[in-house]
């Protein structure tokens, strides 16, 4: 068994933005999952899908910056494609920039478009699903979609942010107790929360639980990378967190 991985060389694009988020967190990934993957290009979102979750201001001050545009719109593409893939099986998208620090009407924290809103959005719209409910374990708040989701109640939006280690995975566990109630999971998977990472919190071995928990609790998983920013163990991390979803669908 393999797991449906949304990916594009576009991702290594070098356009402008902080150092730490750079192409090498892709490639630090895709070397150590490539084995276990069904590679899938993505296409470019659209012009429409940008406007369900974005203002037409948001939108032109991005399209000022044309490689950052295209590549924007391919990130955002990519969660789109991971989460069709994931009305039949769990899937994951390996794509940058990162998306949920992008709110209706501001952006930031590297982030541009949020991919995660625009796809689940998408599906939405489209009558796919009827209902959403998204789990952001990344370092940082996901503010971005919060924005964009909190006055929609087909969805639901968690954010786990939680010290000490236990704690973390106690409200995940919380956070994940109903999600078989809904049509699609989606998780904003930052890395960031490692324990070489800023957040200094979780173990290489708590991903691989943390993938089997969500893969458990709603085969219909979609899971798009946001944060993770130290590049020795990333890619190990990310492993983990497959190895843990494809364990729980064996």
């Amino acid at each position: 068994m393999k797991i449906p991985v949304v990916y594009s060389e576009d991702f290594y694009t070098d356009y402008d933005t902080v150092d730490c988020e750079s192409p090498d967190r892709i490639s630090s990934i895709y070397f150590k999952i490539v084995d276990i993957a069904e590679i899938i290009e993505p296409d470019l979102c659209t012009i429409e899908d940008l406007k369900l979750c974005h203002s037409d201001e948001l939108i032109d001050s991005v399209k000022k910056k044309d490689e950052l545009y295209y590549v924007a719109k391919k990130s955002a593409g990519g969660a789109i494609k991971a989460a069709q893939i994931a009305l039949e099986r769990p899937s994951f998208a390996l794509i940058r920039p990162p998306g949920h620090h992008a709110g209706y009407n501001f952006n930031g924290g590297f982030c541009f478009f949020n991919n995660m809103a625009i796809a689940i959005k998408k599906l939405l719209k489209e009558g796919k699903i009827n209902s959403a409910l998204i789990v952001d374990i990344d370092l940082h708040y996901g503010n971005g979609t919060y924005d964009i989701v909190k006055n929609d109640e087909r969805i639901r939006f968690k954010n786990i942010d939680a010290y000490p280690r236990g704690n973390f995975m106690r409200d995940l566990r919380d956070a994940l107790e109903e999600a078989a109630d809904f049509d699609i999971v989606g998780c904003s998977a930052g890395f960031d929360t490692y324990i070489k990472d800023w957040g200094a919190l979780l173990t290489t071995e708590d991903f691989k639980t943390i993938g089997y928990l969500f893969a458990s609790s709603n085969p219909n998983l979609f899971s798009i990378l946001e944060g993770g920013y130290y590049i020795p163990d990333l890619g190990l991390n990310v492993r983990a967190f497959l190895e843990g979803i494809m364990e729980a669908c064996s």
